[in-house]
């Protein structure tokens, strides 16, 4: 991708070049078939021998074959008669496909993902390396499986390429066929990437008879689907689901766990469960997923504890009231040893151990270790709910998850009791429950994952249960579940549980992080976006909400610049800067931060305007330089640095002859 910058300086400095008459013809490329079971059925079709080739990164001959050979006509005429395969176990990009589903080209290799071309070398190397890897590599392999020649270790480049050409056969793949019955039939890459252009040209209709006809393709069209599955309009994401419900292999696992991630309809959502279903009976990681969805919801925990109010002995935030509470219990316990005596201390001693940790004292250890010692000392049943509470709030803190797991399933699988327990004690196990049972299934899958996952997801499911019935549990400790979600592919679960903990906490940072990445992952920037501003407009606290939007513009705007969608890219910077004015007008407390990241938003909207905005670029740089002028030097989350945008700028302007427009930049350059 080239930088914005640069293309804002070939705009500057050529701006009265006319537009060309016509969009010029690409390249010729080499047509390498995207996987190896595609490459056997065209080879099957067509006749032609196949061409296996290996590459790595960094050698001299490997790159000068990928840089030159690969781009040269007379070399790909060559290869036209034959089926191309290329295996490489290099990365050169970041991603596969960008938020619209589209594929992103290997920079190294143009047509092929990288995904693609490191997933297929150990499929080569089983059937044709013969036991030896080297690159580079040229085989040619015709249709009966005979070896026509195996070109690695040479001494000239020139003997591959002779080999290339002397082998190549006369005959020639048809083009892809303009009926849309017999394109989805077809397996080569030609005929795969004409549908998904035809989709990505197709208004709405043609797109959806598109979707429609994808249900009864024969060529695994799994890229393309991928496009409608990312869809904005819903009718065309659920056409797109319906037909994956229908074709979808164990290949196409990823999507349809991607489809049941955004999916909200019951009727499409059981048409992917059941699919998953089917192909759980022959697939071990199908069978899996299909298990976790079809999970019985656990009967809720059940509350070991009376809902008389509590005996509220001491404010849990006020250390003298704690601290009296010390005394008295442990002067009574000298009269008389009384096991509920013994409780009490324990819990105030918990108590003043998180109030010393809060404050940045010292001694924390020891109080939690007396807490937990006196604790478990007491045999009463029915104070084993308050027993069992305090060793898994004390052993949770000094690090020991084992005991803080048995300690809590205890407490909840105990004895109800009418006794109502101190207030602070119920919340804090509230607090920790979460991230206990959490841990918890974490130690238990690494043992036996098909065995346990299914049992610590119901686990986790009761947990949540149990703190939405009581409110109770701090939004990090409560986000120590949503892992497990992420981890089984319940990413609709954890988007579901995510949605209720920023209605619960809009103003924290953790939850906002999580929710903003999963909705970015499973929706893209633009609804990522979107979904902020809805929840912004109707949010009750309106200079908190304004910043968690703006940010969330600004990571979509750097999201879309990522993937070329600079238009996209410009109006979320713009969005991110309305946002962070709002939140700076409504909340002097935000006002700093939200004038920092406006800053970085309108630098960055800057390097992407065209010529013809050139001005209202300038006017973006003054405008963050004025707004808060200490963060013309920090970077974005794409590495860039207003001032050194606006440097860029002013020598672009300057070498373009706009030397007036550049001088008004003046006072920010270095």
């Amino acid at each position: 991708m080239m930088h914005s910058a640069l293309l804002l300086l070939a705009a500057i400095c050529w701006p009265q070049q006319p537009p060309p008459a016509a969009t010029p013809a690409p390249p010729p490329q080499i047509e390498w078939q995207r996987t190896l079971a595609d490459a056997l059925a065209v080879q099957k079709e067509s006749g032609q021998p196949l061409l296996v080739v290996a590459n790595m990164d960094g050698e001299t001959f490997n790159d000068a074959f990928a840089r030159r050979v690969y781009h040269d006509p007379a070399f790909i005429e060559a290869t036209r008669g034959y089926v191309c395969v290329l295996a490489s176990m290099d990365d050169h990009g970041d991603r596969d496909y960008d938020e619209h589903g589209e594929r992103v080209d290997c920079k190294r290799f143009p047509g092929l993902l990288c995904s693609e071309h490191k997933n297929i070398e150990p499929l080569l190397f089983a059937r044709f390396f013969r036991g030896t890897r080297n690159a580079p590599r040229h085989i040619g392999v015709a249709a009966d499986g005979k070896f026509l020649f195996d070109r690695y270790l040479d001494n000239s480049m020139q003997t591959a390429i002779d080999a290339v050409v002397e082998h190549a056969s006369p005959k020639r793949r048809p083009p892809p066929p303009q009926d849309l019955d017999q394109l989805l039939q077809r397996r080569d890459a030609a005929a795969r990437s004409a549908a998904e252009d035809r989709y990505r040209r197709g208004d709405k209709a043609q797109r959806a008879a598109l979707l429609e006809a994808l249900a009864k393709a024969q060529n695994e069209p799994f890229d393309l689907l991928r496009m409608g599955l990312r869809e904005p309009d819903d009718e065309l994401f659920g056409l797109a689901a319906l037909a994956l419900s229908k074709i979808g292999t164990k290949d196409a696992l990823i999507d349809l766990e991607d489809a049941l991630a955004r999916v909200d309809d019951a009727a499409i959502s059981a048409v992917l469960v059941a699919r998953i279903g089917e192909l759980g009976q022959t697939d071990k990681s199908a069978s899996r997923l299909a298990a976790y969805l079809g999970r019985s919801r656990p009967a809720p925990l059940p509350q070991p504890w009376s809902n008389a109010p509590g005996r509220a002995a001491f404010d849990g935030d006020d250390r003298a009231g704690i601290e009296r509470e010390l005394d008295r219990c442990e002067a009574a316990l000298k009269k008389e040893n009384r096991e509920t005596t013994r409780l009490e201390l324990a819990t105030a001693q918990a108590a003043l151990a998180f109030v010393i940790a809060r404050d940045g004292g010292k001694g924390t250890e020891l109080w939690f270790e007396d807490a937990q010692r006196n604790a478990a000392r007491i045999g009463n049943t029915t104070l084993q709910f308050e027993a069992k509470a305090l060793v898994a709030i004390t052993a949770w803190q000094r690090g020991d998850g084992a005991t803080a797991g048995q300690a809590a399933t205890l407490a909840l699988a105990g004895t109800r009791s009418d006794r109502a327990p101190q207030p602070w004690l119920v919340r804090t196990f509230l607090d920790v429950l979460v991230p206990i049972t959490a841990q918890t299934a974490y130690a238990r899958v690494q043992q036996d994952a098909e065995a346990n996952l299914i049992a610590e997801l119901r686990r986790t499911d009761a947990a949540f249960e149990l703190l939405a019935a009581h409110g109770g549990a701090a939004e990090a400790t409560a986000l120590a579940g949503i892992g497990l979600y992420e981890y089984a592919g319940l990413r609709r679960e954890a988007r579901l549980r995510l949605d209720d903990l920023l209605g619960r906490f809009p103003a924290s940072a953790a939850v906002h992080e999580r929710w903003r990445n999963r909705r970015l992952i499973d929706f893209g920037a633009a609804r990522m976006r979107q979904a902020y501003d809805d929840w912004a407009d109707h949010a009750a606290d309106p200079g908190t909400a304004m910043w968690f939007a703006g940010y969330g513009a600004l990571v979509a705007a750097e999201q879309h610049v990522k993937d070329d969608h600079h238009p996209a890219a410009i109006v979320a910077y713009g969005d991110a800067v309305e946002r962070f004015a709002k939140s700076a007008a409504s909340n002097a407390d935000f006002a700093d931060s939200a004038n920092h990241f406006a800053v970085l938003a309108l630098a960055g909207r800057a390097t992407l305007r065209p010529a013809s905005d050139a001005a209202a670029a300038v006017d973006d740089l003054l405008r963050a330089a004025a707004l808060r002028p200490e963060s013309l030097d920090d970077s974005d989350g794409l590495q860039q640095k207003p001032r050194a945008i606006a440097d860029r700028l002013a020598r672009a302007l300057t070498a373009a002859g706009n030397t007036e427009l550049a001088a008004k930049l003046k006072p920010l350059l270095l």
